[in-house]
Formats: structure tokens, C-alpha cells, sequence
């Protein structure tokens, strides 16, 4: 009977795509995630993230590269006075990959050279019925009251990273929500646009390969 259950379910997974999302990307200060909060999702040992955010009037350049199986290292740059300077740099880890049954496990470190902003977070993510998937986490500093954010896929049909595939996002983090549309233009590049805390935003992000 249980064996019947497990099976039901893996099939329904695979109808409804709840485990086909867009093609990750790194958030607004560099970790793999949504727009300012990390999922568990971590980058292939042999892919890179990079991109480019407008916001909060500034331009800032953001990346994420793999440190060994499991682990990836990202940051953020940020364009002032005509120079680059480099405003965050953050580690995630991979404890558990998210399947059919059970949620994706991380732990992070977010600023790690400013020890007045460092802030560590542990995140679950996991698809639901309906195109669905669901992060959420705790933490300290910014993530001391706690994270959640989710992503629906509105065009189901489409192949993940690939044009049209486009997928919503709706963020809590402490007292910030944001709102944001991510469209797969061609493989691995991606437009992000929305609202973050009621201030417009977008971005542009590439995986590779």
C-alpha cells in the first residue's frame, strides 16, 4: 500500500511539473534564490551565475560560482563614484537536495567580511501541487524574524530556462515584500523585473553553461 502511495505521488509529480522550475539564478546580492532571498537551490560544480540588478537608483553587479560539490560563493559589486566596489560576499551549503518527497535543505553565511551585517540562515524549499514551490527559513540579522517565499511557473507547459517559461515570485523578509516576474529569454539568461518593498527594480542574469 505504501509502495502504491509513493508511486501516485511520483507520477502526479511528474504531470502537474512540480519539480520543472526556471533555471536558477542568482538573487539581488548574489546567492542562487529568488529576488533577495536564498532558496536551497545550489549551482552544478561546472555552471557559473552572473548578473546585473538596477536598484534602489544604483547598479550592481552580482555572481556565484561553485566552490566544491555543494557549496557555491557569490557577491555583489556595486557601481560608485565612476569605481567597482565589492559589497557583499556570502557562502551557501547544500545539506539535503530537495525530491518528489522530501524539501531541499541549505545553510548560508551572508556578508561574511562585514561582521556588523553578517547574518547566518538555514532554508527549505519544495515543490508543491500546481506549479508551486514554496522557501522558506530563519536566521539572524536580517533573517532574525524569518523568510518565506514563493514561486508559481505561469506558462506550465513551457521548458524550464527555455523561452517563454516565465515564473512569479512573491517574497516576505522581515517587513519587506517584493514582488517580481523572471522570463527565460534563451537558455541560461534571464530578465527579472518587479517591485521590491514598493520600489521598481530589474535585472538581467546568466547561467553558464
Amino acid at each position: 500500500m505504501m509502495f502504491r502511495k509513493i508511486w501516485f505521488i511520483s507520477i502526479l509529480a511528474v504531470i502537474l511539473g512540480v519539480d520543472s522550475f526556471a533555471a536558477a539564478a542568482p538573487t539581488t546580492y548574489g546567492p542562487t534564490g529568488l529576488i533577495d532571498m536564498p532558496t536551497s537551490d545550489i549551482m552544478r560544480t561546472d555552471q557559473l551565475e552572473l548578473g546585473y540588478y538596477n536598484l534602489d537608483k544604483k547598479n550592481y553587479e552580482v555572481f556565484a560560482v561553485p566552490f566544491i560539490k555543494d557549496i557555491e560563493i557569490s557577491g555583489s559589486l556595486r557601481d560608485e563614484n565612476h569605481s567597482h566596489t565589492l559589497k557583499t560576499i556570502n557562502a551557501k551549503y547544500n545539506i539535503i537536495h530537495e525530491s518528489v518527497l522530501r524539501p531541499g535543505i541549505a545553510v548560508g553565511v551572508d556578508d561574511m567580511a562585514d561582521n556588523d551585517e553578517t547574518s547566518v540562515y538555514a532554508v527549505a524549499s519544495k515543490a508543491l501541487p500546481l506549479g508551486l514551490r514554496l522557501s522558506a527559513g530563519t536566521g539572524t540579522r536580517r533573517y532574525k524574524n524569518g523568510f518565506v517565499g514563493l514561486e508559481t511557473r505561469l506558462i506550465p507547459l513551457s521548458r524550464g530556462g527555455e523561452f517563454p517559461d516565465m515564473s512569479l515570485m512573491i517574497e516576505h523578509i522581515d517587513r519587506k515584500t517584493s514582488y517580481g516576474l523572471r522570463l527565460a529569454t534563451a537558455r541560461g539568461l534571464q530578465v527579472t523585473a518587479g517591485w521590491r518593498d514598493g520600489d521598481p527594480f530589474w535585472g538581467v542574469t546568466y547561467t553558464v553553461p
